[in-house]
């Protein structure tokens, strides 16, 4: 899709967007919107410059922060983070050019979207016997045992409505850390060869195992296992770091990765 160097140049600017994102408190959903229309739109031109890329990048993180989130940073603050490089003119102008190459098709369900539903597929169909193995996986037992229970005495008040399907009922912690994966696999050109569908199993194969993945995707091991090979070197990465901070409780918590029979 792009010259060598503009290779490096797009993971630059993604890293750059994960930096906006969480400075302004935007939705993970925001920024796979953005990678979409970004990877999408640069499969329609030929060559492009450092500035222009730059450009456009913003540009989608600018509509995918429309469409996704509530309360959108302002047009400004868009062109504040491109340090005087690109005007509010330019975004807008942008913009238009950016949705008519899209045809306007801005609601896709991105890598993220798939995994959400892969995990709520497997914590819905989760056994007890799960979580017997470790301390650990006891505790994430009891967190989902609770979450589960809760529920419940909700969808029961809820006109006799199961919603056992509607709220997120998965850990959050097993979320982060396959979607840490995830994000750091996107700086990577070559994982726009695959569906995102297979994105999102290929990431469960490496944080569970090949045969969640192959159950709650319906995808096939031959066409996951490509996609499993271009992950491994970045699974490597996360390895090395087995602590994961959590904003939400402003603590560290143990990698569910290491040791404990996920690998």
């Amino acid at each position: 899709m792009l010259q060598k160097h503009q290779q490096r140049m797009r993971a630059i600017l993604l890293d750059r967007l994960c930096e906006v994102c969480e400075v302004y408190k935007l939705h993970r959903e925001t920024y796979y919107l953005a990678l979409d229309y970004l990877d999408r739109y640069l499969s329609t031109i030929v060559s492009i410059s450092k500035t222009l890329l730059k450009l456009i990048g913003i540009t989608c993180l600018f509509i995918a922060a429309k469409v996704e989130e509530i309360y959108p940073p302002k047009l400004s603050e868009f062109v504040s983070v491109t340090e005087g490089v690109c005007s509010e003119e330019d975004i807008l102008k942008q913009e238009l050019v950016i949705l008519s190459a899209l045809q306007w098709q801005t609601s896709p369900i991105t890598i993220i979207g798939w995994l959400g539903i892969y995990m709520q597929l497997q914590v819905s169909n989760r056994t007890p016997k799960t979580y017997e193995e470790t301390p650990q996986k006891q505790v994430l037992k009891n967190s989902t045992a609770t979450q589960t229970s809760h529920n419940e005495k909700t969808s029961a008040t809820n006109n006799g409505i199961d919603d056992g399907f509607v709220f997120p009922q998965f850990s959050g912690m097993e979320y982060a850390q396959t979607a840490q994966l995830i994000d750091l696999c996107t700086l990577d050109v070559e994982i726009v060869n695959f569906p995102y569908s297979v994105i999102a199993a290929a990431a469960i194969s490496h944080t569970f195992n090949k045969e969640i993945a192959i159950k709650f995707s319906c995808i096939k091991w031959g066409m996951i296992a490509p996609c499993y090979r271009c992950m491994k070197p970045y699974f490597q990465v996360i390895l090395k770091k087995p602590k994961l901070f959590l904003l939400e409780e402003n603590d560290q918590i143990e990698s569910m990765h290491c040791n404990d029979g996920y690998v």
